[in-house]
């Protein structure tokens, strides 16, 4: 009974998904401008910051409209990869996020955080788009593209490469990466994180609305940097913005799965140090010294 009970919950969401776009095409809501996109590296913390920004009622949250349908239901083969008209996969991509910047995401289970920001007759005239996505190599794309606010957020190569390593991916995505055959896996991923990183941190030197957030920094002192990104970003706290804070950063929920916006951030932040070898985190410091991005050089970044 339980499962059938949970296929009938999907169909339902899936069927009042699919009632919203059709009536998003039909009398499009006009959100404030600019949106705010926040981007990361996949695994760097950003579901937890949308999360949190989320809860402004000033913002409407889509959570990898592009990413999701482009690899789900599009045949999309990886996540981070520089978008260009000579992909072969641009036309796909640009659709998407054409959509997406409309307020109109394809339907796909978990890409919309609250229905009622997308219909078209509610009544929050004042509601920006927050779309957050993971494809650092799109950044010059969007910003060229839409008017928005750029929110990069970085994340110690270290953490995102144990996060890989955890969920099986390590290898397959650092085989993007060919031209580096003294590397192993761990050395190569840390190239191409700081490789395409590196790149979205030289957008946001060119786009007049950016800025750049590290992941260590939202953890050190959440209240305060959480303050400031709602300040940039142009929209309000939310009213209980002591008890989100509370909520999203300091929970004692089980952390095993690696997927929950609810955590002790403090915990995860540091988590890296001691689950990597010391050989891991060498060769992971070897590649990425490799890539031109200009956070995590100093040895203290680093500890042995």
């Amino acid at each position: 009974m339980r499962v059938v009970r949970q296929y009938v919950e999907k169909a339902q969401d899936l069927t009042s998904l699919k009632g919203i776009r059709l009536l998003r095409r039909m009398t499009p809501k006009q959100f404030s401008s600019p949106s705010v996109l926040l981007l990361s590296y996949p695994r760097s913390g950003s579901s937890w910051a949308g999360k949190i920004l989320a809860t402004s009622k000033q913002l409407a949250y889509l959570r990898e409209p592009i990413t999701q349908p482009y690899l789900k239901r599009l045949g999309g083969e990886q996540a981070v990869f520089n978008v260009e008209d000579s992909h072969s996969d641009f036309e796909k991509y640009r659709q998407l996020a054409d959509e997406a910047f409309a307020g109109i995401p394809r339907v796909h289970r978990g890409v919309i955080d609250n229905k009622r920001d997308f219909l078209p007759f509610a009544k929050n005239t004042k509601q920006k788009l927050l779309i957050k996505e993971v494809n650092p190599g799109a950044a010059k794309f969007y910003c060229t593209r839409y008017n928005l606010f750029l929110c990069l957020l970085l994340r110690h190569p270290a953490a995102v490469a144990l996060s890989f390593h955890e969920r099986g991916w390590l290898q397959r995505h650092s085989e993007l990466l060919t031209d580096e055959s003294e590397l192993d896996e761990w050395g190569r991923f840390g190239k191409l994180y700081g490789t395409f990183v590196a790149e979205a941190v030289e957008v946001v030197a060119q786009h007049h609305h950016a800025k750049i957030i590290q992941y260590e920094a939202l953890v050190s002192d959440p209240k305060q940097q959480y303050a400031n990104l709602f300040k940039a970003c142009g929209v309000a706290m939310p009213d209980n913005f002591d008890s989100v804070i509370e909520q999203y950063c300091y929970s004692k929920s089980d952390l095993s799965s690696g997927y929950q916006t609810q955590r002790n951030s403090q915990l995860t932040a540091q988590k890296w140090k001691t689950k990597l070898s010391a050989e891991q985190i060498n060769s992971l410091r070897e590649g990425y010294l490799k890539s031109a991005l200009a956070y995590y050089r100093e040895p203290s970044d680093w500890p042995s």
